[in-house]
């Protein structure tokens, strides 16, 4: 498996967020992980993009672990967090020659990756506009074309259709999906079980706990399962 969660744990002081999650998931797989806000969301993903450091466990990635893997681990992953990388007074294009550069991007090879990103994030008729007069959906989708600049082998994204727009959303997700037919791993989360429809499994966590992992067909029909138990 491309990447393998072992007992992920995450306590701050004595409330526990994460208790004892084990996943799969394979190379190229594009993924899903749902639930309310609250849930460990954010905080499973912050681990896996070695950003926190778990409590308990392990996460690998070809074998690696990314807490201790080093640089070289680290350059495989992309992560957009919920809250936006970006410097509102400049223009889009900036923005990408600023990350890019950050990521060790230079000459030919920067112009040529920020083009591509440009026609991935469908926003080459705004990128010479300053950030500040994007719309949100447009911010989110420049964020995530800052995360595509150094290619990375995964992909993590918190939240990355919230408070956009209908068409942004679509934007966003078939972008996932192009990067995830180039190879890439992708890793989303969303408290809106149909916004992940695209994804090829999903799992829910449910205070701290992994309660489903599945295609969303599996899953719908485990909630449903569980909301009819719930009110017997």
């Amino acid at each position: 498996m491309f990447i393998t969660i072992r007992n992920i744990s995450k306590k701050y002081g004595q409330k526990s967020v994460l208790n004892s999650i084990n996943l799969d998931i394979a190379q190229g797989e594009m993924f899903g992980v749902a639930g309310e806000n609250g849930a460990g969301k954010s905080t499973l993903l912050s681990i896996i993009a070695s950003v926190v450091k778990p409590s308990g466990g392990e996460v690998l990635i070809d074998g690696t672990s990314v807490h201790r893997g080093g640089a070289a681990i680290k350059k495989r992953i992309g992560y957009v967090p919920q809250e936006l990388a970006l410097y509102p007074s400049l223009r889009g294009i900036d923005n990408l020659a600023f990350w890019g550069k950050m990521c060790g991007l230079r000459g030919k090879e920067l112009v040529l990756r920020m083009d591509e990103v440009m026609d991935i994030i469908d926003l080459r008729d705004r990128i010479k506009e300053r950030v500040e007069a994007y719309s949100g959906g447009m911010k989110r989708r420049l964020n995530l074309g800052v995360a595509l600049l150094h290619r990375p082998d995964l992909l993590i994204l918190d939240e990355p259709t919230a408070g956009v727009d209908v068409r942004s959303r679509r934007q966003i997700i078939q972008a996932l999906k192009e990067m995830s037919r180039r190879g890439s791993t992708i890793l989303y989360t969303s408290h809106h079980l149909e916004e992940m429809e695209a994804c090829d499994r999903i799992g829910v966590l449910k205070g701290g706990e992994l309660l489903a992992v599945g295609v969303t067909q599996e899953v719908q029909h485990y909630l449903e399962g569980e909301q009819q138990h719930g009110k017997r």
